[in-house]
Protein backbone atom coordinates (compact mmCIF):
# COMPACT_ATOMS: atom_id res chain seq x y z
CA UNK A 1 0.00 0.00 0.00
CA UNK A 2 2.82 2.70 1.01
CA UNK A 3 4.85 1.80 -2.49
CA UNK A 4 1.51 2.31 -4.51
CA UNK A 5 0.82 5.71 -2.68
CA UNK A 6 4.40 6.68 -3.12
CA UNK A 7 4.53 5.60 -6.83
CA UNK A 8 0.99 8.01 -7.51
CA UNK A 9 2.96 10.54 -5.26
CA UNK A 10 6.02 10.51 -8.13
CA UNK A 11 3.79 10.18 -10.94
CA UNK A 12 1.97 13.23 -9.85
CA UNK A 13 5.29 15.15 -9.11
CA UNK A 14 6.26 14.27 -12.78
CA UNK A 15 3.90 15.58 -14.29
CA UNK A 16 3.53 18.88 -12.13
CA UNK A 17 6.93 19.22 -12.44
CA UNK A 18 7.12 19.54 -16.50
CA UNK A 19 3.73 21.54 -16.33
CA UNK A 20 5.67 24.41 -14.27
CA UNK A 21 8.34 23.96 -16.20
CA UNK A 22 7.71 24.99 -19.69
CA UNK A 23 4.54 27.39 -18.78
CA UNK A 24 6.84 29.84 -21.05
CA UNK A 25 6.75 27.51 -23.68
CA UNK A 26 3.58 26.29 -25.50
CA UNK A 27 3.67 22.18 -24.69
CA UNK A 28 0.97 19.55 -25.46
CA UNK A 29 -1.44 19.34 -22.90
CA UNK A 30 -0.40 15.64 -21.90
CA UNK A 31 3.56 15.88 -22.66
CA UNK A 32 6.49 18.35 -22.78
CA UNK A 33 6.94 18.40 -26.85
CA UNK A 34 7.00 22.41 -27.72
CA UNK A 35 4.99 22.97 -30.48
CA UNK A 36 3.87 20.43 -31.32
CA UNK A 37 6.84 18.52 -32.13
CA UNK A 38 7.42 20.53 -35.16
CA UNK A 39 11.36 21.21 -36.31
CA UNK A 40 11.58 25.29 -35.31
CA UNK A 41 14.23 25.71 -37.42
CA UNK A 42 12.40 24.08 -40.32
CA UNK A 43 10.03 27.40 -40.17
CA UNK A 44 12.57 29.30 -41.51
CA UNK A 45 13.51 27.37 -44.16
CA UNK A 46 11.56 27.14 -48.01
CA UNK A 47 8.77 24.71 -47.99
CA UNK A 48 6.62 23.62 -45.27
CA UNK A 49 7.64 23.15 -41.86
CA UNK A 50 7.44 19.55 -40.61
CA UNK A 51 7.02 17.65 -37.59
CA UNK A 52 10.74 16.67 -35.78
CA UNK A 53 11.71 13.21 -34.54
CA UNK A 54 12.62 11.82 -31.02
CA UNK A 55 15.98 11.21 -31.89
CA UNK A 56 16.77 14.24 -32.28
CA UNK A 57 15.57 16.46 -29.88
CA UNK A 58 16.74 18.44 -26.51
CA UNK A 59 15.22 19.86 -23.42
CA UNK A 60 15.28 23.77 -23.88
CA UNK A 61 13.12 25.94 -21.34
CA UNK A 62 11.94 22.90 -19.55
CA UNK A 63 10.36 21.63 -22.82
CA UNK A 64 11.22 18.96 -25.31
CA UNK A 65 12.23 20.08 -28.98
CA UNK A 66 12.21 18.12 -31.66
CA UNK A 67 14.12 18.42 -34.78
CA UNK A 68 14.32 17.15 -38.45
CA UNK A 69 18.40 15.95 -38.53
CA UNK A 70 21.09 16.16 -36.50
CA UNK A 71 22.10 19.49 -38.75
CA UNK A 72 18.68 21.33 -37.56
CA UNK A 73 19.67 20.37 -33.65
CA UNK A 74 23.15 21.72 -34.37
CA UNK A 75 21.58 24.99 -35.67
CA UNK A 76 19.33 25.45 -33.07
CA UNK A 77 21.92 24.85 -30.13
CA UNK A 78 23.91 27.89 -31.85
CA UNK A 79 21.34 29.67 -30.97
CA UNK A 80 17.84 28.58 -30.16
CA UNK A 81 16.07 32.66 -29.95
CA UNK A 82 16.58 32.98 -33.32
CA UNK A 83 14.72 29.84 -34.29
CA UNK A 84 11.75 29.36 -31.33
CA UNK A 85 8.56 30.88 -32.17
CA UNK A 86 8.16 34.26 -30.49
CA UNK A 87 5.77 34.34 -27.10
CA UNK A 88 6.94 30.58 -26.48
CA UNK A 89 4.63 29.97 -29.03
CA UNK A 90 0.76 30.89 -27.69
CA UNK A 91 -0.89 32.96 -30.05
CA UNK A 92 0.69 35.90 -31.01
CA UNK A 93 -2.77 37.52 -32.11
CA UNK A 94 -4.76 36.52 -29.05
CA UNK A 95 -1.72 37.92 -26.92
CA UNK A 96 -2.17 41.35 -28.83
CA UNK A 97 -5.95 41.10 -27.76
CA UNK A 98 -5.12 39.97 -23.85
CA UNK A 99 -5.51 36.44 -24.61
CA UNK A 100 -2.81 33.88 -23.74
CA UNK A 101 -4.20 31.20 -26.21
CA UNK A 102 -2.26 28.15 -27.45
CA UNK A 103 -0.62 28.85 -30.59
CA UNK A 104 -1.02 26.02 -33.76
CA UNK A 105 2.25 24.61 -35.63
CA UNK A 106 0.05 24.17 -38.62
CA UNK A 107 -0.59 28.34 -38.73
CA UNK A 108 2.48 30.55 -38.67
CA UNK A 109 4.32 33.83 -40.09
CA UNK A 110 7.57 34.41 -40.18
CA UNK A 111 8.15 38.14 -39.87
CA UNK A 112 11.09 40.08 -39.73
CA UNK A 113 13.16 36.48 -39.20
CA UNK A 114 11.10 35.26 -36.35
CA UNK A 115 8.70 32.92 -36.00
CA UNK A 116 5.30 33.79 -34.89
CA UNK A 117 2.38 30.90 -34.71
CA UNK A 118 -1.72 31.80 -34.57
CA UNK A 119 -4.33 29.91 -33.28
CA UNK A 120 -6.63 30.02 -36.38
CA UNK A 121 -6.21 31.53 -39.95
CA UNK A 122 -8.79 34.49 -39.09
CA UNK A 123 -6.09 35.40 -36.52
CA UNK A 124 -2.94 35.29 -38.27
CA UNK A 125 -4.91 37.74 -41.23
CA UNK A 126 -6.13 40.16 -38.30
CA UNK A 127 -2.28 39.91 -37.56
CA UNK A 128 -1.15 40.70 -40.76
CA UNK A 129 -3.34 43.41 -40.88
CA UNK A 130 -1.12 46.17 -38.57
CA UNK A 131 1.71 43.44 -37.62
CA UNK A 132 4.28 45.76 -36.06
CA UNK A 133 1.45 47.38 -33.84
CA UNK A 134 0.26 43.77 -32.53
CA UNK A 135 3.94 42.86 -31.96
CA UNK A 136 3.82 45.97 -29.51
CA UNK A 137 0.42 45.34 -28.11
CA UNK A 138 1.26 41.00 -27.72
CA UNK A 139 4.87 42.09 -26.51
CA UNK A 140 3.27 44.05 -23.51
CA UNK A 141 0.77 41.48 -22.34
CA UNK A 142 3.39 38.47 -22.64
CA UNK A 143 5.12 40.48 -20.16
CA UNK A 144 2.54 40.06 -17.68
CA UNK A 145 1.34 36.80 -18.24
CA UNK A 146 4.69 34.54 -19.21
CA UNK A 147 4.77 32.32 -16.52
CA UNK A 148 1.09 31.70 -16.20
Amino acid sequence: MKNILLGFLLIFFIIIGNNLAADEINTGRFNNIAIGGYDPVAYHLPGEPKKGSADFSIIWKGAEWRFLSQEHLDIFESDPETYVPQFGGFCANGLSDGHKIRGNPKIWRVYDGRLFLFYSKRGRESWDLDTDYKIQLASKYWDKVKYE
